[in-house]
């Protein structure tokens, strides 16, 4: 898969794409529909798929105060659509100019880099300030030669998944519906950085993610998978969520103790699974009341596993 961050980097590359366009924040199971449509067509025609999206989600040039939290980083997408089978990704930069093109100049635009048929979901807009709508894109599409292909709603129960909903699940600490609705666990991908080493003082060593500015679940303990760059094993881990009261009370940090595992992984990437809350983030009256509680949790988040 290509990471592109311009569209016209693809111009007179390649010859009939196939294209799935949106800011795809979280890639759920509805994003999944519209995005695995691009690739059979793709591989049907000899053509490529490509996936066009956003640097930043496009909400956050109109106004950072409406900007929703991301399910995903940007590298965490890049994860999961390499999973799926992407050829080329664009993660195009919307800016001043890119917002401004009117509904039929952003189909030119994709007809010069020799799109043949697009992918979008039944809600898609497009153009200056979203002016129009999937029907319109078809109607335009026969006018350049691009066949439009529109996705119906997918839906859980009688919701339509939507990132909006996934992010308020999220925040509720929903993480089996969370799964239920994404098509997998909801997950941190980081480096590993040096902490202050309390960790270790607790005789439970920490991996300490580097922040991300996205959307987490409640502050609290979670039973996890994790996965380390160079390693083909995946381990069980216990993560702390939150502001860590005991030791450095007001410090956000995402702190990993990796089970049965001591190999020095500092700079490495990890992708950190949540998969179970053990209990909320707690601040205790002493260093040995905390160790305790790291012990059990640890008993506990083995004994899942066992029984599961």
């Amino acid at each position: 898969m290509k990471i592109i961050d311009d569209i016209f980097q693809l111009k007179g590359k390649n010859h009939d794409l196939c294209v799935a366009i949106g800011a795809f924040d979280g890639i759920h199971e509805g994003h999944k529909d519209v995005i695995e449509g691009a690739i059979k067509r793709a591989k049907k025609i000899g053509g490529k798929s490509v996936v066009f999206t956003f640097d930043k989600h496009p909400k956050n040039f109109m106004s950072h105060k409406t900007t929703p939290k991301l399910i995903n980083t940007k590298e965490e997408k890049i994860h999961l659509l390499e999973k799926l089978g992407v050829d080329y990704v664009i993660f195009q930069k919307f800016d001043k100019h890119f917002s401004s093109l009117t509904p039929l100049e952003f189909l030119k635009l994709l007809k010069t880099i020799r799109t043949r048929e697009i992918f979008v979901g039944f809600n898609f807009r497009f153009g200056a300030g979203g002016a129009a709508t999937v029907d319109d894109m078809i109607e335009m599409g026969k006018t350049c030669g691009i066949e439009v292909n529109k996705t119906n709603p997918v839906t859980s129960g009688k919701k339509v998944i939507s990132s909006t909903l996934i992010r308020e699940l999220i925040t509720c600490g929903e993480l089996d519906r969370v799964k239920n609705l994404l098509g997998y666990n909801l997950f941190i991908i980081g480096n590993v950085v040096h902490g202050k080493k309390y960790g270790h003082q607790l005789g439970f060593p920490t991996a300490n993610l580097k922040l991300i500015d996205k959307i987490y679940p409640p502050f609290g303990i979670y039973g996890a998978k994790v996965q380390i760059e160079g390693y083909d094993k995946v381990y069980d881990g216990v993560v702390n969520i939150g502001r860590n009261p005991t030791l450095k009370d007001g410090e956000l940090s995402v702190e990993t103790h990796i089970l049965d595992f001591s190999d020095y992984i500092y700079g490495k990437k990890v992708i950190v699974e949540l998969i179970k809350h053990l209990r909320d983030e707690k601040k205790f009256n002493s260093i040995d009341e905390l160790k305790t509680a790291i012990a059990n949790d640890v008993l506990i988040w083995k004994g899942y596993l066992q029984n599961k």
